[in-house]
């Protein structure tokens, strides 16, 4: 049959098109502190042509679109070294040959070009030239700047440019300024400050005229601010805020160092990719200093997202639990209180994302912010009950009971919108998401046919999210006294449970299907139903299907669990949701696999994903990778424009450890249970310095011992309880 579209999917798929026409930009420099996002290519530079995402962000605006060094006409190709830190990067080339002004010869790999930058709010820059020859040698060093101003959904392809009008650049007084008019009325200004001034300014272009005497250096400081009037009106930085900002920003960092100390194991590797995770995961703070929560990723997603935030929070809550807590608090701030079809808002539900640029401010897209994902509040949900478990805050729960009560009201009230008890989504805004679970792609649900999905859609995991929600709030009413509530919600939670299992359940497959639509199931095998292990929805027995099933060679690529099987229509190993890997899913999945008790097969997909990280650069994960074979290729396959840095990527790999260390607390009991700790075979010990329940704390040392994996409770301080359960 013809896989005809769903009715008003089709812009979204002239998106999506629009989206992956974007080449590589895997690989890129970083960098990154609160709303500022640098984002260049090895060698530094911003490419004015074929840019393709790279830039400097500011508030959802590319302020920087070009940004290119050239020494005497050539751009420096030979990079020596290159690297980054979250907040500052360095890039070290060197010379081609050339003939300077004197017309003398000054051979290739004769002088040290060093690029320096931090961004602690603005982006401050050193340009280091050393001269290795033994003459004086001539130097024309030329910066050239350019900026569309563009709004990240147009840079992404989503939207056409507004009518704003990008002024010529203007140089007064050593400060050269790119100038826009807002067709939303802000005046964006990207102003660049030179030391020393430049010998000629023309048309965005600096050029300096240097003369290096034999061994010595000379450097230019430039320093970049961007300015969004209004409503946000920087005001100029001087070198005494830039010098308190860099330290707070090192103390930060210095933080996540500490962090990461505390976690010690014999597998250099390894250490080194979960420093790369929590400092990426840093990196990605947004909020600052009080509201902090993780921008979903750079360059595209670099935003409050509801649905991302609270995983990516979730994923390191043993290690960083302050940032659930404000996570919690922002979204609150701006949940649903009114229907909006635009917004695809009704009261009580919890965000999809926030966007803050031009056109937001134009009405031009509904993400101000936007409230299509039907998964949010029950994430949401979890995410409180979670930070409860570690910290015993029951102060927080009930500073948010009337969020709690509003987000089980959008529950029951709005999300079950065929009446059938299941939690589904349809598309009310002409402008958002037709598939609004974390497969948000438009063409991510879909039937053995190849049909695609018809609203409403009830898709497998978020019916596990809502059983989880249920159970875990329960427990909590029960604490503040709300006996009958909880009880209604545990009933419903065993209601839904029957349902799911019987409902979803494919007798013929031995799986359960990817969602159900209008039409009825969507009989693929796809990884949602694997991530519904997360949650405890899925009965015993099946669960063990489930799991005998997604490690068949069609879903179990070699370096992950696909989002959908090789041999289904759809199938596609770069396909956004129809093939891919991504490593928040294996995460998921992995403490699922931790829950009911199958070790072996967590172990399997931890070391798939620690493999995998060690191919990429500077260990970073990004937000997926291709679903290719592991026999056909020896590396994964990157997807060219995958997030990266991304926070629930980041924070995978720590989520899989504690899968495997089998945490469960329970603060409000004072009590840690370590449920069946097993390590992978290239883990042979982990040492805990501080792991916190609550107000107490524990030390503890894991040690593989054959097939076994051996726990030692070093030390206690307050009353803890700690049980191991193997």
């Amino acid at each position: 049959m013809a896989l005809e579209q769903p009715p008003g999917i089709v812009d979204r798929r002239k998106i999506h098109e629009a989206h992956t026409r974007v080449k590589d930009i895997l690989g890129a420099l970083v960098i990154r502190d609160g709303a500022l996002t640098l984002v260049t290519a090895k060698n530094g530079d911003v490419p004015i042509e074929e840019n393709h995402g790279f830039g400097l962000y500011y508030r959802d605006c590319r302020f920087l679109s070009g940004y290119t060094l050239r020494c005497n006409g050539r751009t420096p190709t030979d990079i020596l070294s290159s690297d980054e830190k979250g907040y500052a990067s360095f890039t070290v080339m060197t010379n081609a040959r050339y003939k300077d002004e004197n017309g003398r010869q000054v051979e290739k790999e004769t002088l040290s070009i060093r690029r320096d930058r931090i961004i602690p709010g603005i982006l401050d820059e050193k340009i280091s030239i050393t001269n290795y020859n033994e003459f004086e040698a001539a130097v024309e060093l030329s910066l050239a700047f350019d900026s569309d101003f563009d709004d990240i959904f147009t840079v992404r392809g989503m939207t056409h440019p507004t009518n704003g009008r990008v002024l010529p650049p203007a140089y007064e007084k050593g400060q050269l300024t790119l100038r826009y008019l807002g067709e939303d009325g802000h005046r964006r200004n990207t102003r660049i400050i030179f030391d020393p001034l430049p010998s000629a300014v023309r048309d965005g272009e600096a050029v300096f005229n240097l003369h290096i005497k034999p061994r010595e250096q000379e450097a230019i400081r430039l320093r970049i601010q961007v300015e969004d009037m209004p409503p946000d009106t920087p005001s100029a930085v001087d070198d005494r805020q830039l010098q308190r900002r860099i330290k707070g920003i090192r103390a930060s960092y210095a933080d996540t160092m500490e962090c990461c100390s505390n976690i010690q194991t014999d597998n250099g590797i390894f250490n080194k990719i979960f420093l790369r995770s929590l400092s990426d995961l840093r990196m990605l703070y947004m909020g600052q200093p009080v509201d902090i929560f993780y921008s979903a990723g750079v360059p595209w997603y670099d935003a409050l997202f509801g649905r991302d935030s609270i995983i990516s929070a979730m994923q390191v809550m043993p290690y960083n639990p302050e940032v659930a807590r404000s996570t919690l608090r922002v979204l609150a701030g701006y949940q649903g209180r009114k229907a909006d079809d635009w917004r695809d808002e009704r009261p009580g539900k919890i965000l999809h994302e926030l966007r803050v640029g031009e056109q937001a401010n134009l009405n031009n897209i509904p993400d101000t912010p936007y409230y299509g994902s039907v998964d949010s509040t029950p994430l949401f949900l979890i995410l409180l009950a979670e930070y409860i478990d570690w910290t015993g805050d029951m102060r927080l729960f009930n500073d948010l009971s009337g969020n709690v009560d509003a987000a089980l009201k959008w529950i029951y009230e709005y999300g079950d919108l065929d009446g059938s008890g299941l939690l589904s989504y349809t598309q009310r805004s002409s402008k958002g998401l037709y598939n609004q679970s974390w497969k948000d792609s438009w063409d991510s649900m879909s039937h053995a046919d190849g049909s695609l999905a018809v609203h409403p859609i009830a898709a497998a995991e978020v019916q596990g999210y809502a059983y989880m929600a249920r159970r875990r709030i329960a427990n909590l009413l029960d604490r503040a006294g709300r006996h009958e509530d909880a009880d209604r919600l545990r009933q419903d939670a065993v209601n839904l449970r029957w349902k799911f299992n019987n409902d979803f359940w494919m007798e013929d497959r031995k799986y359960f299907a990817e969602a159900l639509d209008k039409n009825g199931q969507c009989d693929v095998i796809s990884s949602n139903p694997a991530q519904a292990l997360w949650s405890e929805i899925i009965e015993p027995e099946k669960a063990r299907l489930v799991v005998g099933r997604i490690f068949q060679k069609d879903m179990f690529s070699g370096w992950g669990i696909r989002t959908l099987s090789s041999n289904e229509k759809r199938y596609n190993p770069l396909g956004y949701h129809n093939g891919t890997i991504w490593p928040h899913d294996n995460s998921l999945i992995c403490m699922g696999l931790n829950r009911y008790g199958f070790k072996e097969e967590l172990a399997v997909l931890f070391t798939c994903m620690y493999e995998a990280a060690g191919f990429y650069p500077i260990y970073r994960l990004p937000e997926l990778f291709g679903g290719f074979q592991r026999g056909e290729y020896d590396v994964p396959i990157k997807y060219p424009v995958a997030c990266s840095p991304q926070a629930w990527s980041a924070g995978s790999i720590p989520y899989m450890l504690s899968a495997s260390l089998g945490f469960i607390p329970d603060a409000l009991n004072t009590r840690l249970t370590l449920y069946k700790p097993k390590l992978p075979p290239w883990l042979r010990t982990v040492k805990i310095g501080k792991i916190i329940v609550g107000d107490a704390y524990t030390e503890l040392e894991f040690k593989r011992e054959g097939e076994s994996t051996l726990v030692n409770v070093v030390g206690k301080r307050g009353n803890l309880e700690v049980n191991i359960v193997y």
